[in-house]
């Protein structure tokens, strides 16, 4: 007697030996909400490490869930200040880009001022050199 096919799923290691899966698995193939498609995980609820969560983490998640629902009411509400918190964030990336683009700018003057500055020793130094 033959037993029904059964959903086939990665082997759970121990707690003890959890190693993250590689991001290129082919294991990985439930995408994650707002996050890059090359980035899943291999349970649809699952973390993004490629292991499934835990029963503590999962209760501990449902509560959070509930917590969310019950302060903030409905899934409009959720999203607007999802979408706050994710207009903070880009306006903190985009300042950093911002910064980093002055930064390389600055730093672009100054190998600029270094190459001149070593192009007026090397001249010194051959009229030193050619002079005594």
């Amino acid at each position: 007697m033959s037993t029904p096919p059964t959903k086939t799923h990665p082997p759970s290691p121990s707690p003890l030996t959890r190693t993250p899966i590689p991001l290129l698995s082919p294991l990985r193939t439930h995408p994650k909400r707002g996050l890059p498609p090359t980035l899943a995980s291999t349970y649809p609820h699952g973390h993004i490490s490629g292991h499934p969560r835990s029963a503590s983490q999962q209760a501990s998640l449902d509560a959070r869930k509930a917590e969310i629902l019950r302060t903030m009411g409905s899934s409009k509400e959720i999203e607007r200040a999802y979408e706050v918190v994710v207009g903070r964030i880009r306006e903190e990336l985009e300042e950093c880009e911002r910064r980093g683009r002055e930064v390389e700018g600055e730093m672009e003057k100054l190998r600029m001022e270094r190459e001149m500055e070593r192009r007026v020793w090397g001249k010194l130094r051959g009229l030193k050199e050619g002079g005594v």
